[in-house]
């Protein structure tokens, strides 16, 4: 629970430092969703550049995300990809109350900061990592191996965070 406290403070302390109404994250796609109507071939992956036409605003989401995965085909030849989006978090459902039904709209906390790698429990699927972050644009970097700098920021601004609120009780 504290956790959750934590992450909804970080938030809101992030949103009032930088005046920015959402996070933004990096999106790069590995090919435009079928059946849309904008063209999203703009921001396909394979030409990532960290350039502006990739930010977008997160309105559901507290993390930034990146999703590396490799695929193996015939031959040893292997594909290697990298997604950036925002972090799914929004949970939409039905709520009955009164005799009525009605539309809610909450946004989870279901990840933690940092990398992990998906367990594929023997299956054989592609080998996938996902990274999680919490600050504008933290999914930009090109490997996991820079990673620990945004757990290291997220320490020390948990840290002091916690220090303020104990020195206001």
């Amino acid at each position: 629970m504290e956790h959750r406290i934590l992450a909804v403070v970080y938030t809101v302390l992030s949103l009032i430092t930088t005046g920015v109404s959402s996070l933004q994250c990096y999106q790069c796609l590995i090919n435009p969703p079928p059946g849309h109507y904008y063209n999203t071939t703009k921001r396909l992956c394979v030409h990532f550049d960290h350039s502006d036409k990739f930010i977008v605003d997160c309105p559901y989401s507290t993390m930034c995300m990146k999703q590396e995965f490799h695929l193996d085909i015939q031959n040893g030849v292997r594909i290697n990809g990298i997604l950036r989006d925002c972090a799914p978090q929004k949970h939409e459902y039905q709520d009955y109350k009164n005799g009525r039904w009605s539309p809610k709209m909450e946004i989870l906390e279901p990840y933690e900061e940092g990398c992990l790698n998906v367990d594929d429990k023997g299956e054989r699927s592609t080998p996938t990592r996902y990274c999680y972050c919490r600050s504008n644009l933290c999914n930009a970097s090109p490997t996991t191996s820079h990673e620990g700098y945004t757990d290291i920021m997220g320490v020390i601004v948990v840290f002091n965070l916690m220090k303020y609120i104990n020195s206001l009780r």
